[in-house]
């Protein structure tokens, strides 16, 4: 896929329950994975494999198109019109920007070149401790 220019993904990094009101710790409470986190979404670059973009750090309620919507500008100032390759928990973005190719479900084509991004999650977790062991938050 020559016209992509960048893969999107969001990963969670563990955090311990935060203390104080349950307001606070709710958002940080990620339904999806069922823990306690905060995410950031990274860009890679499909031709060498290292990061492009890196988003600030969110709390674990905050959906993946949501920190998409806010860091949209910066990904079409880099790719200047490439396409961007996502999963489907960015499938509202087709319509709205027609520069996203999602991943349907069940597509092995489209699986085999996000996995990019996947393997950089792996190399970042496993050669930078602070990715895999829970963070502590205050209230």
């Amino acid at each position: 896929m020559k016209e992509v220019g960048i893969v999107l993904d969001c990963t969670v990094i563990p955090t311990n329950r935060p203390g104080g009101r349950l307001e606070f710790g709710k958002k940080y409470y990620s339904g999806k994975h069922h823990i306690y986190c905060v995410k950031a979404e990274v860009g890679v670059n499909p031709k060498v494999g290292t990061a492009s973009t890196i988003s600030s750090i969110y709390s674990g309620s905050t959906h993946d198109f949501t920190i998409f919507k806010e860091h949209y500008p910066t990904f079409v100032q880099k790719l200047g019109g490439a396409k961007i390759l996502a999963d489907s928990a960015y499938i509202g973005a087709k319509p709205e920007l027609g520069a996203i190719i999602t991943k349907p479900v069940g597509t092995p084509e489209l699986a085999s070149h996000r996995v990019i991004v996947e393997r950089f999650f792996g190399r970042l977790k496993t050669l930078f401790s602070v990715f895999r062991h829970p963070w502590w938050l205050a209230a």
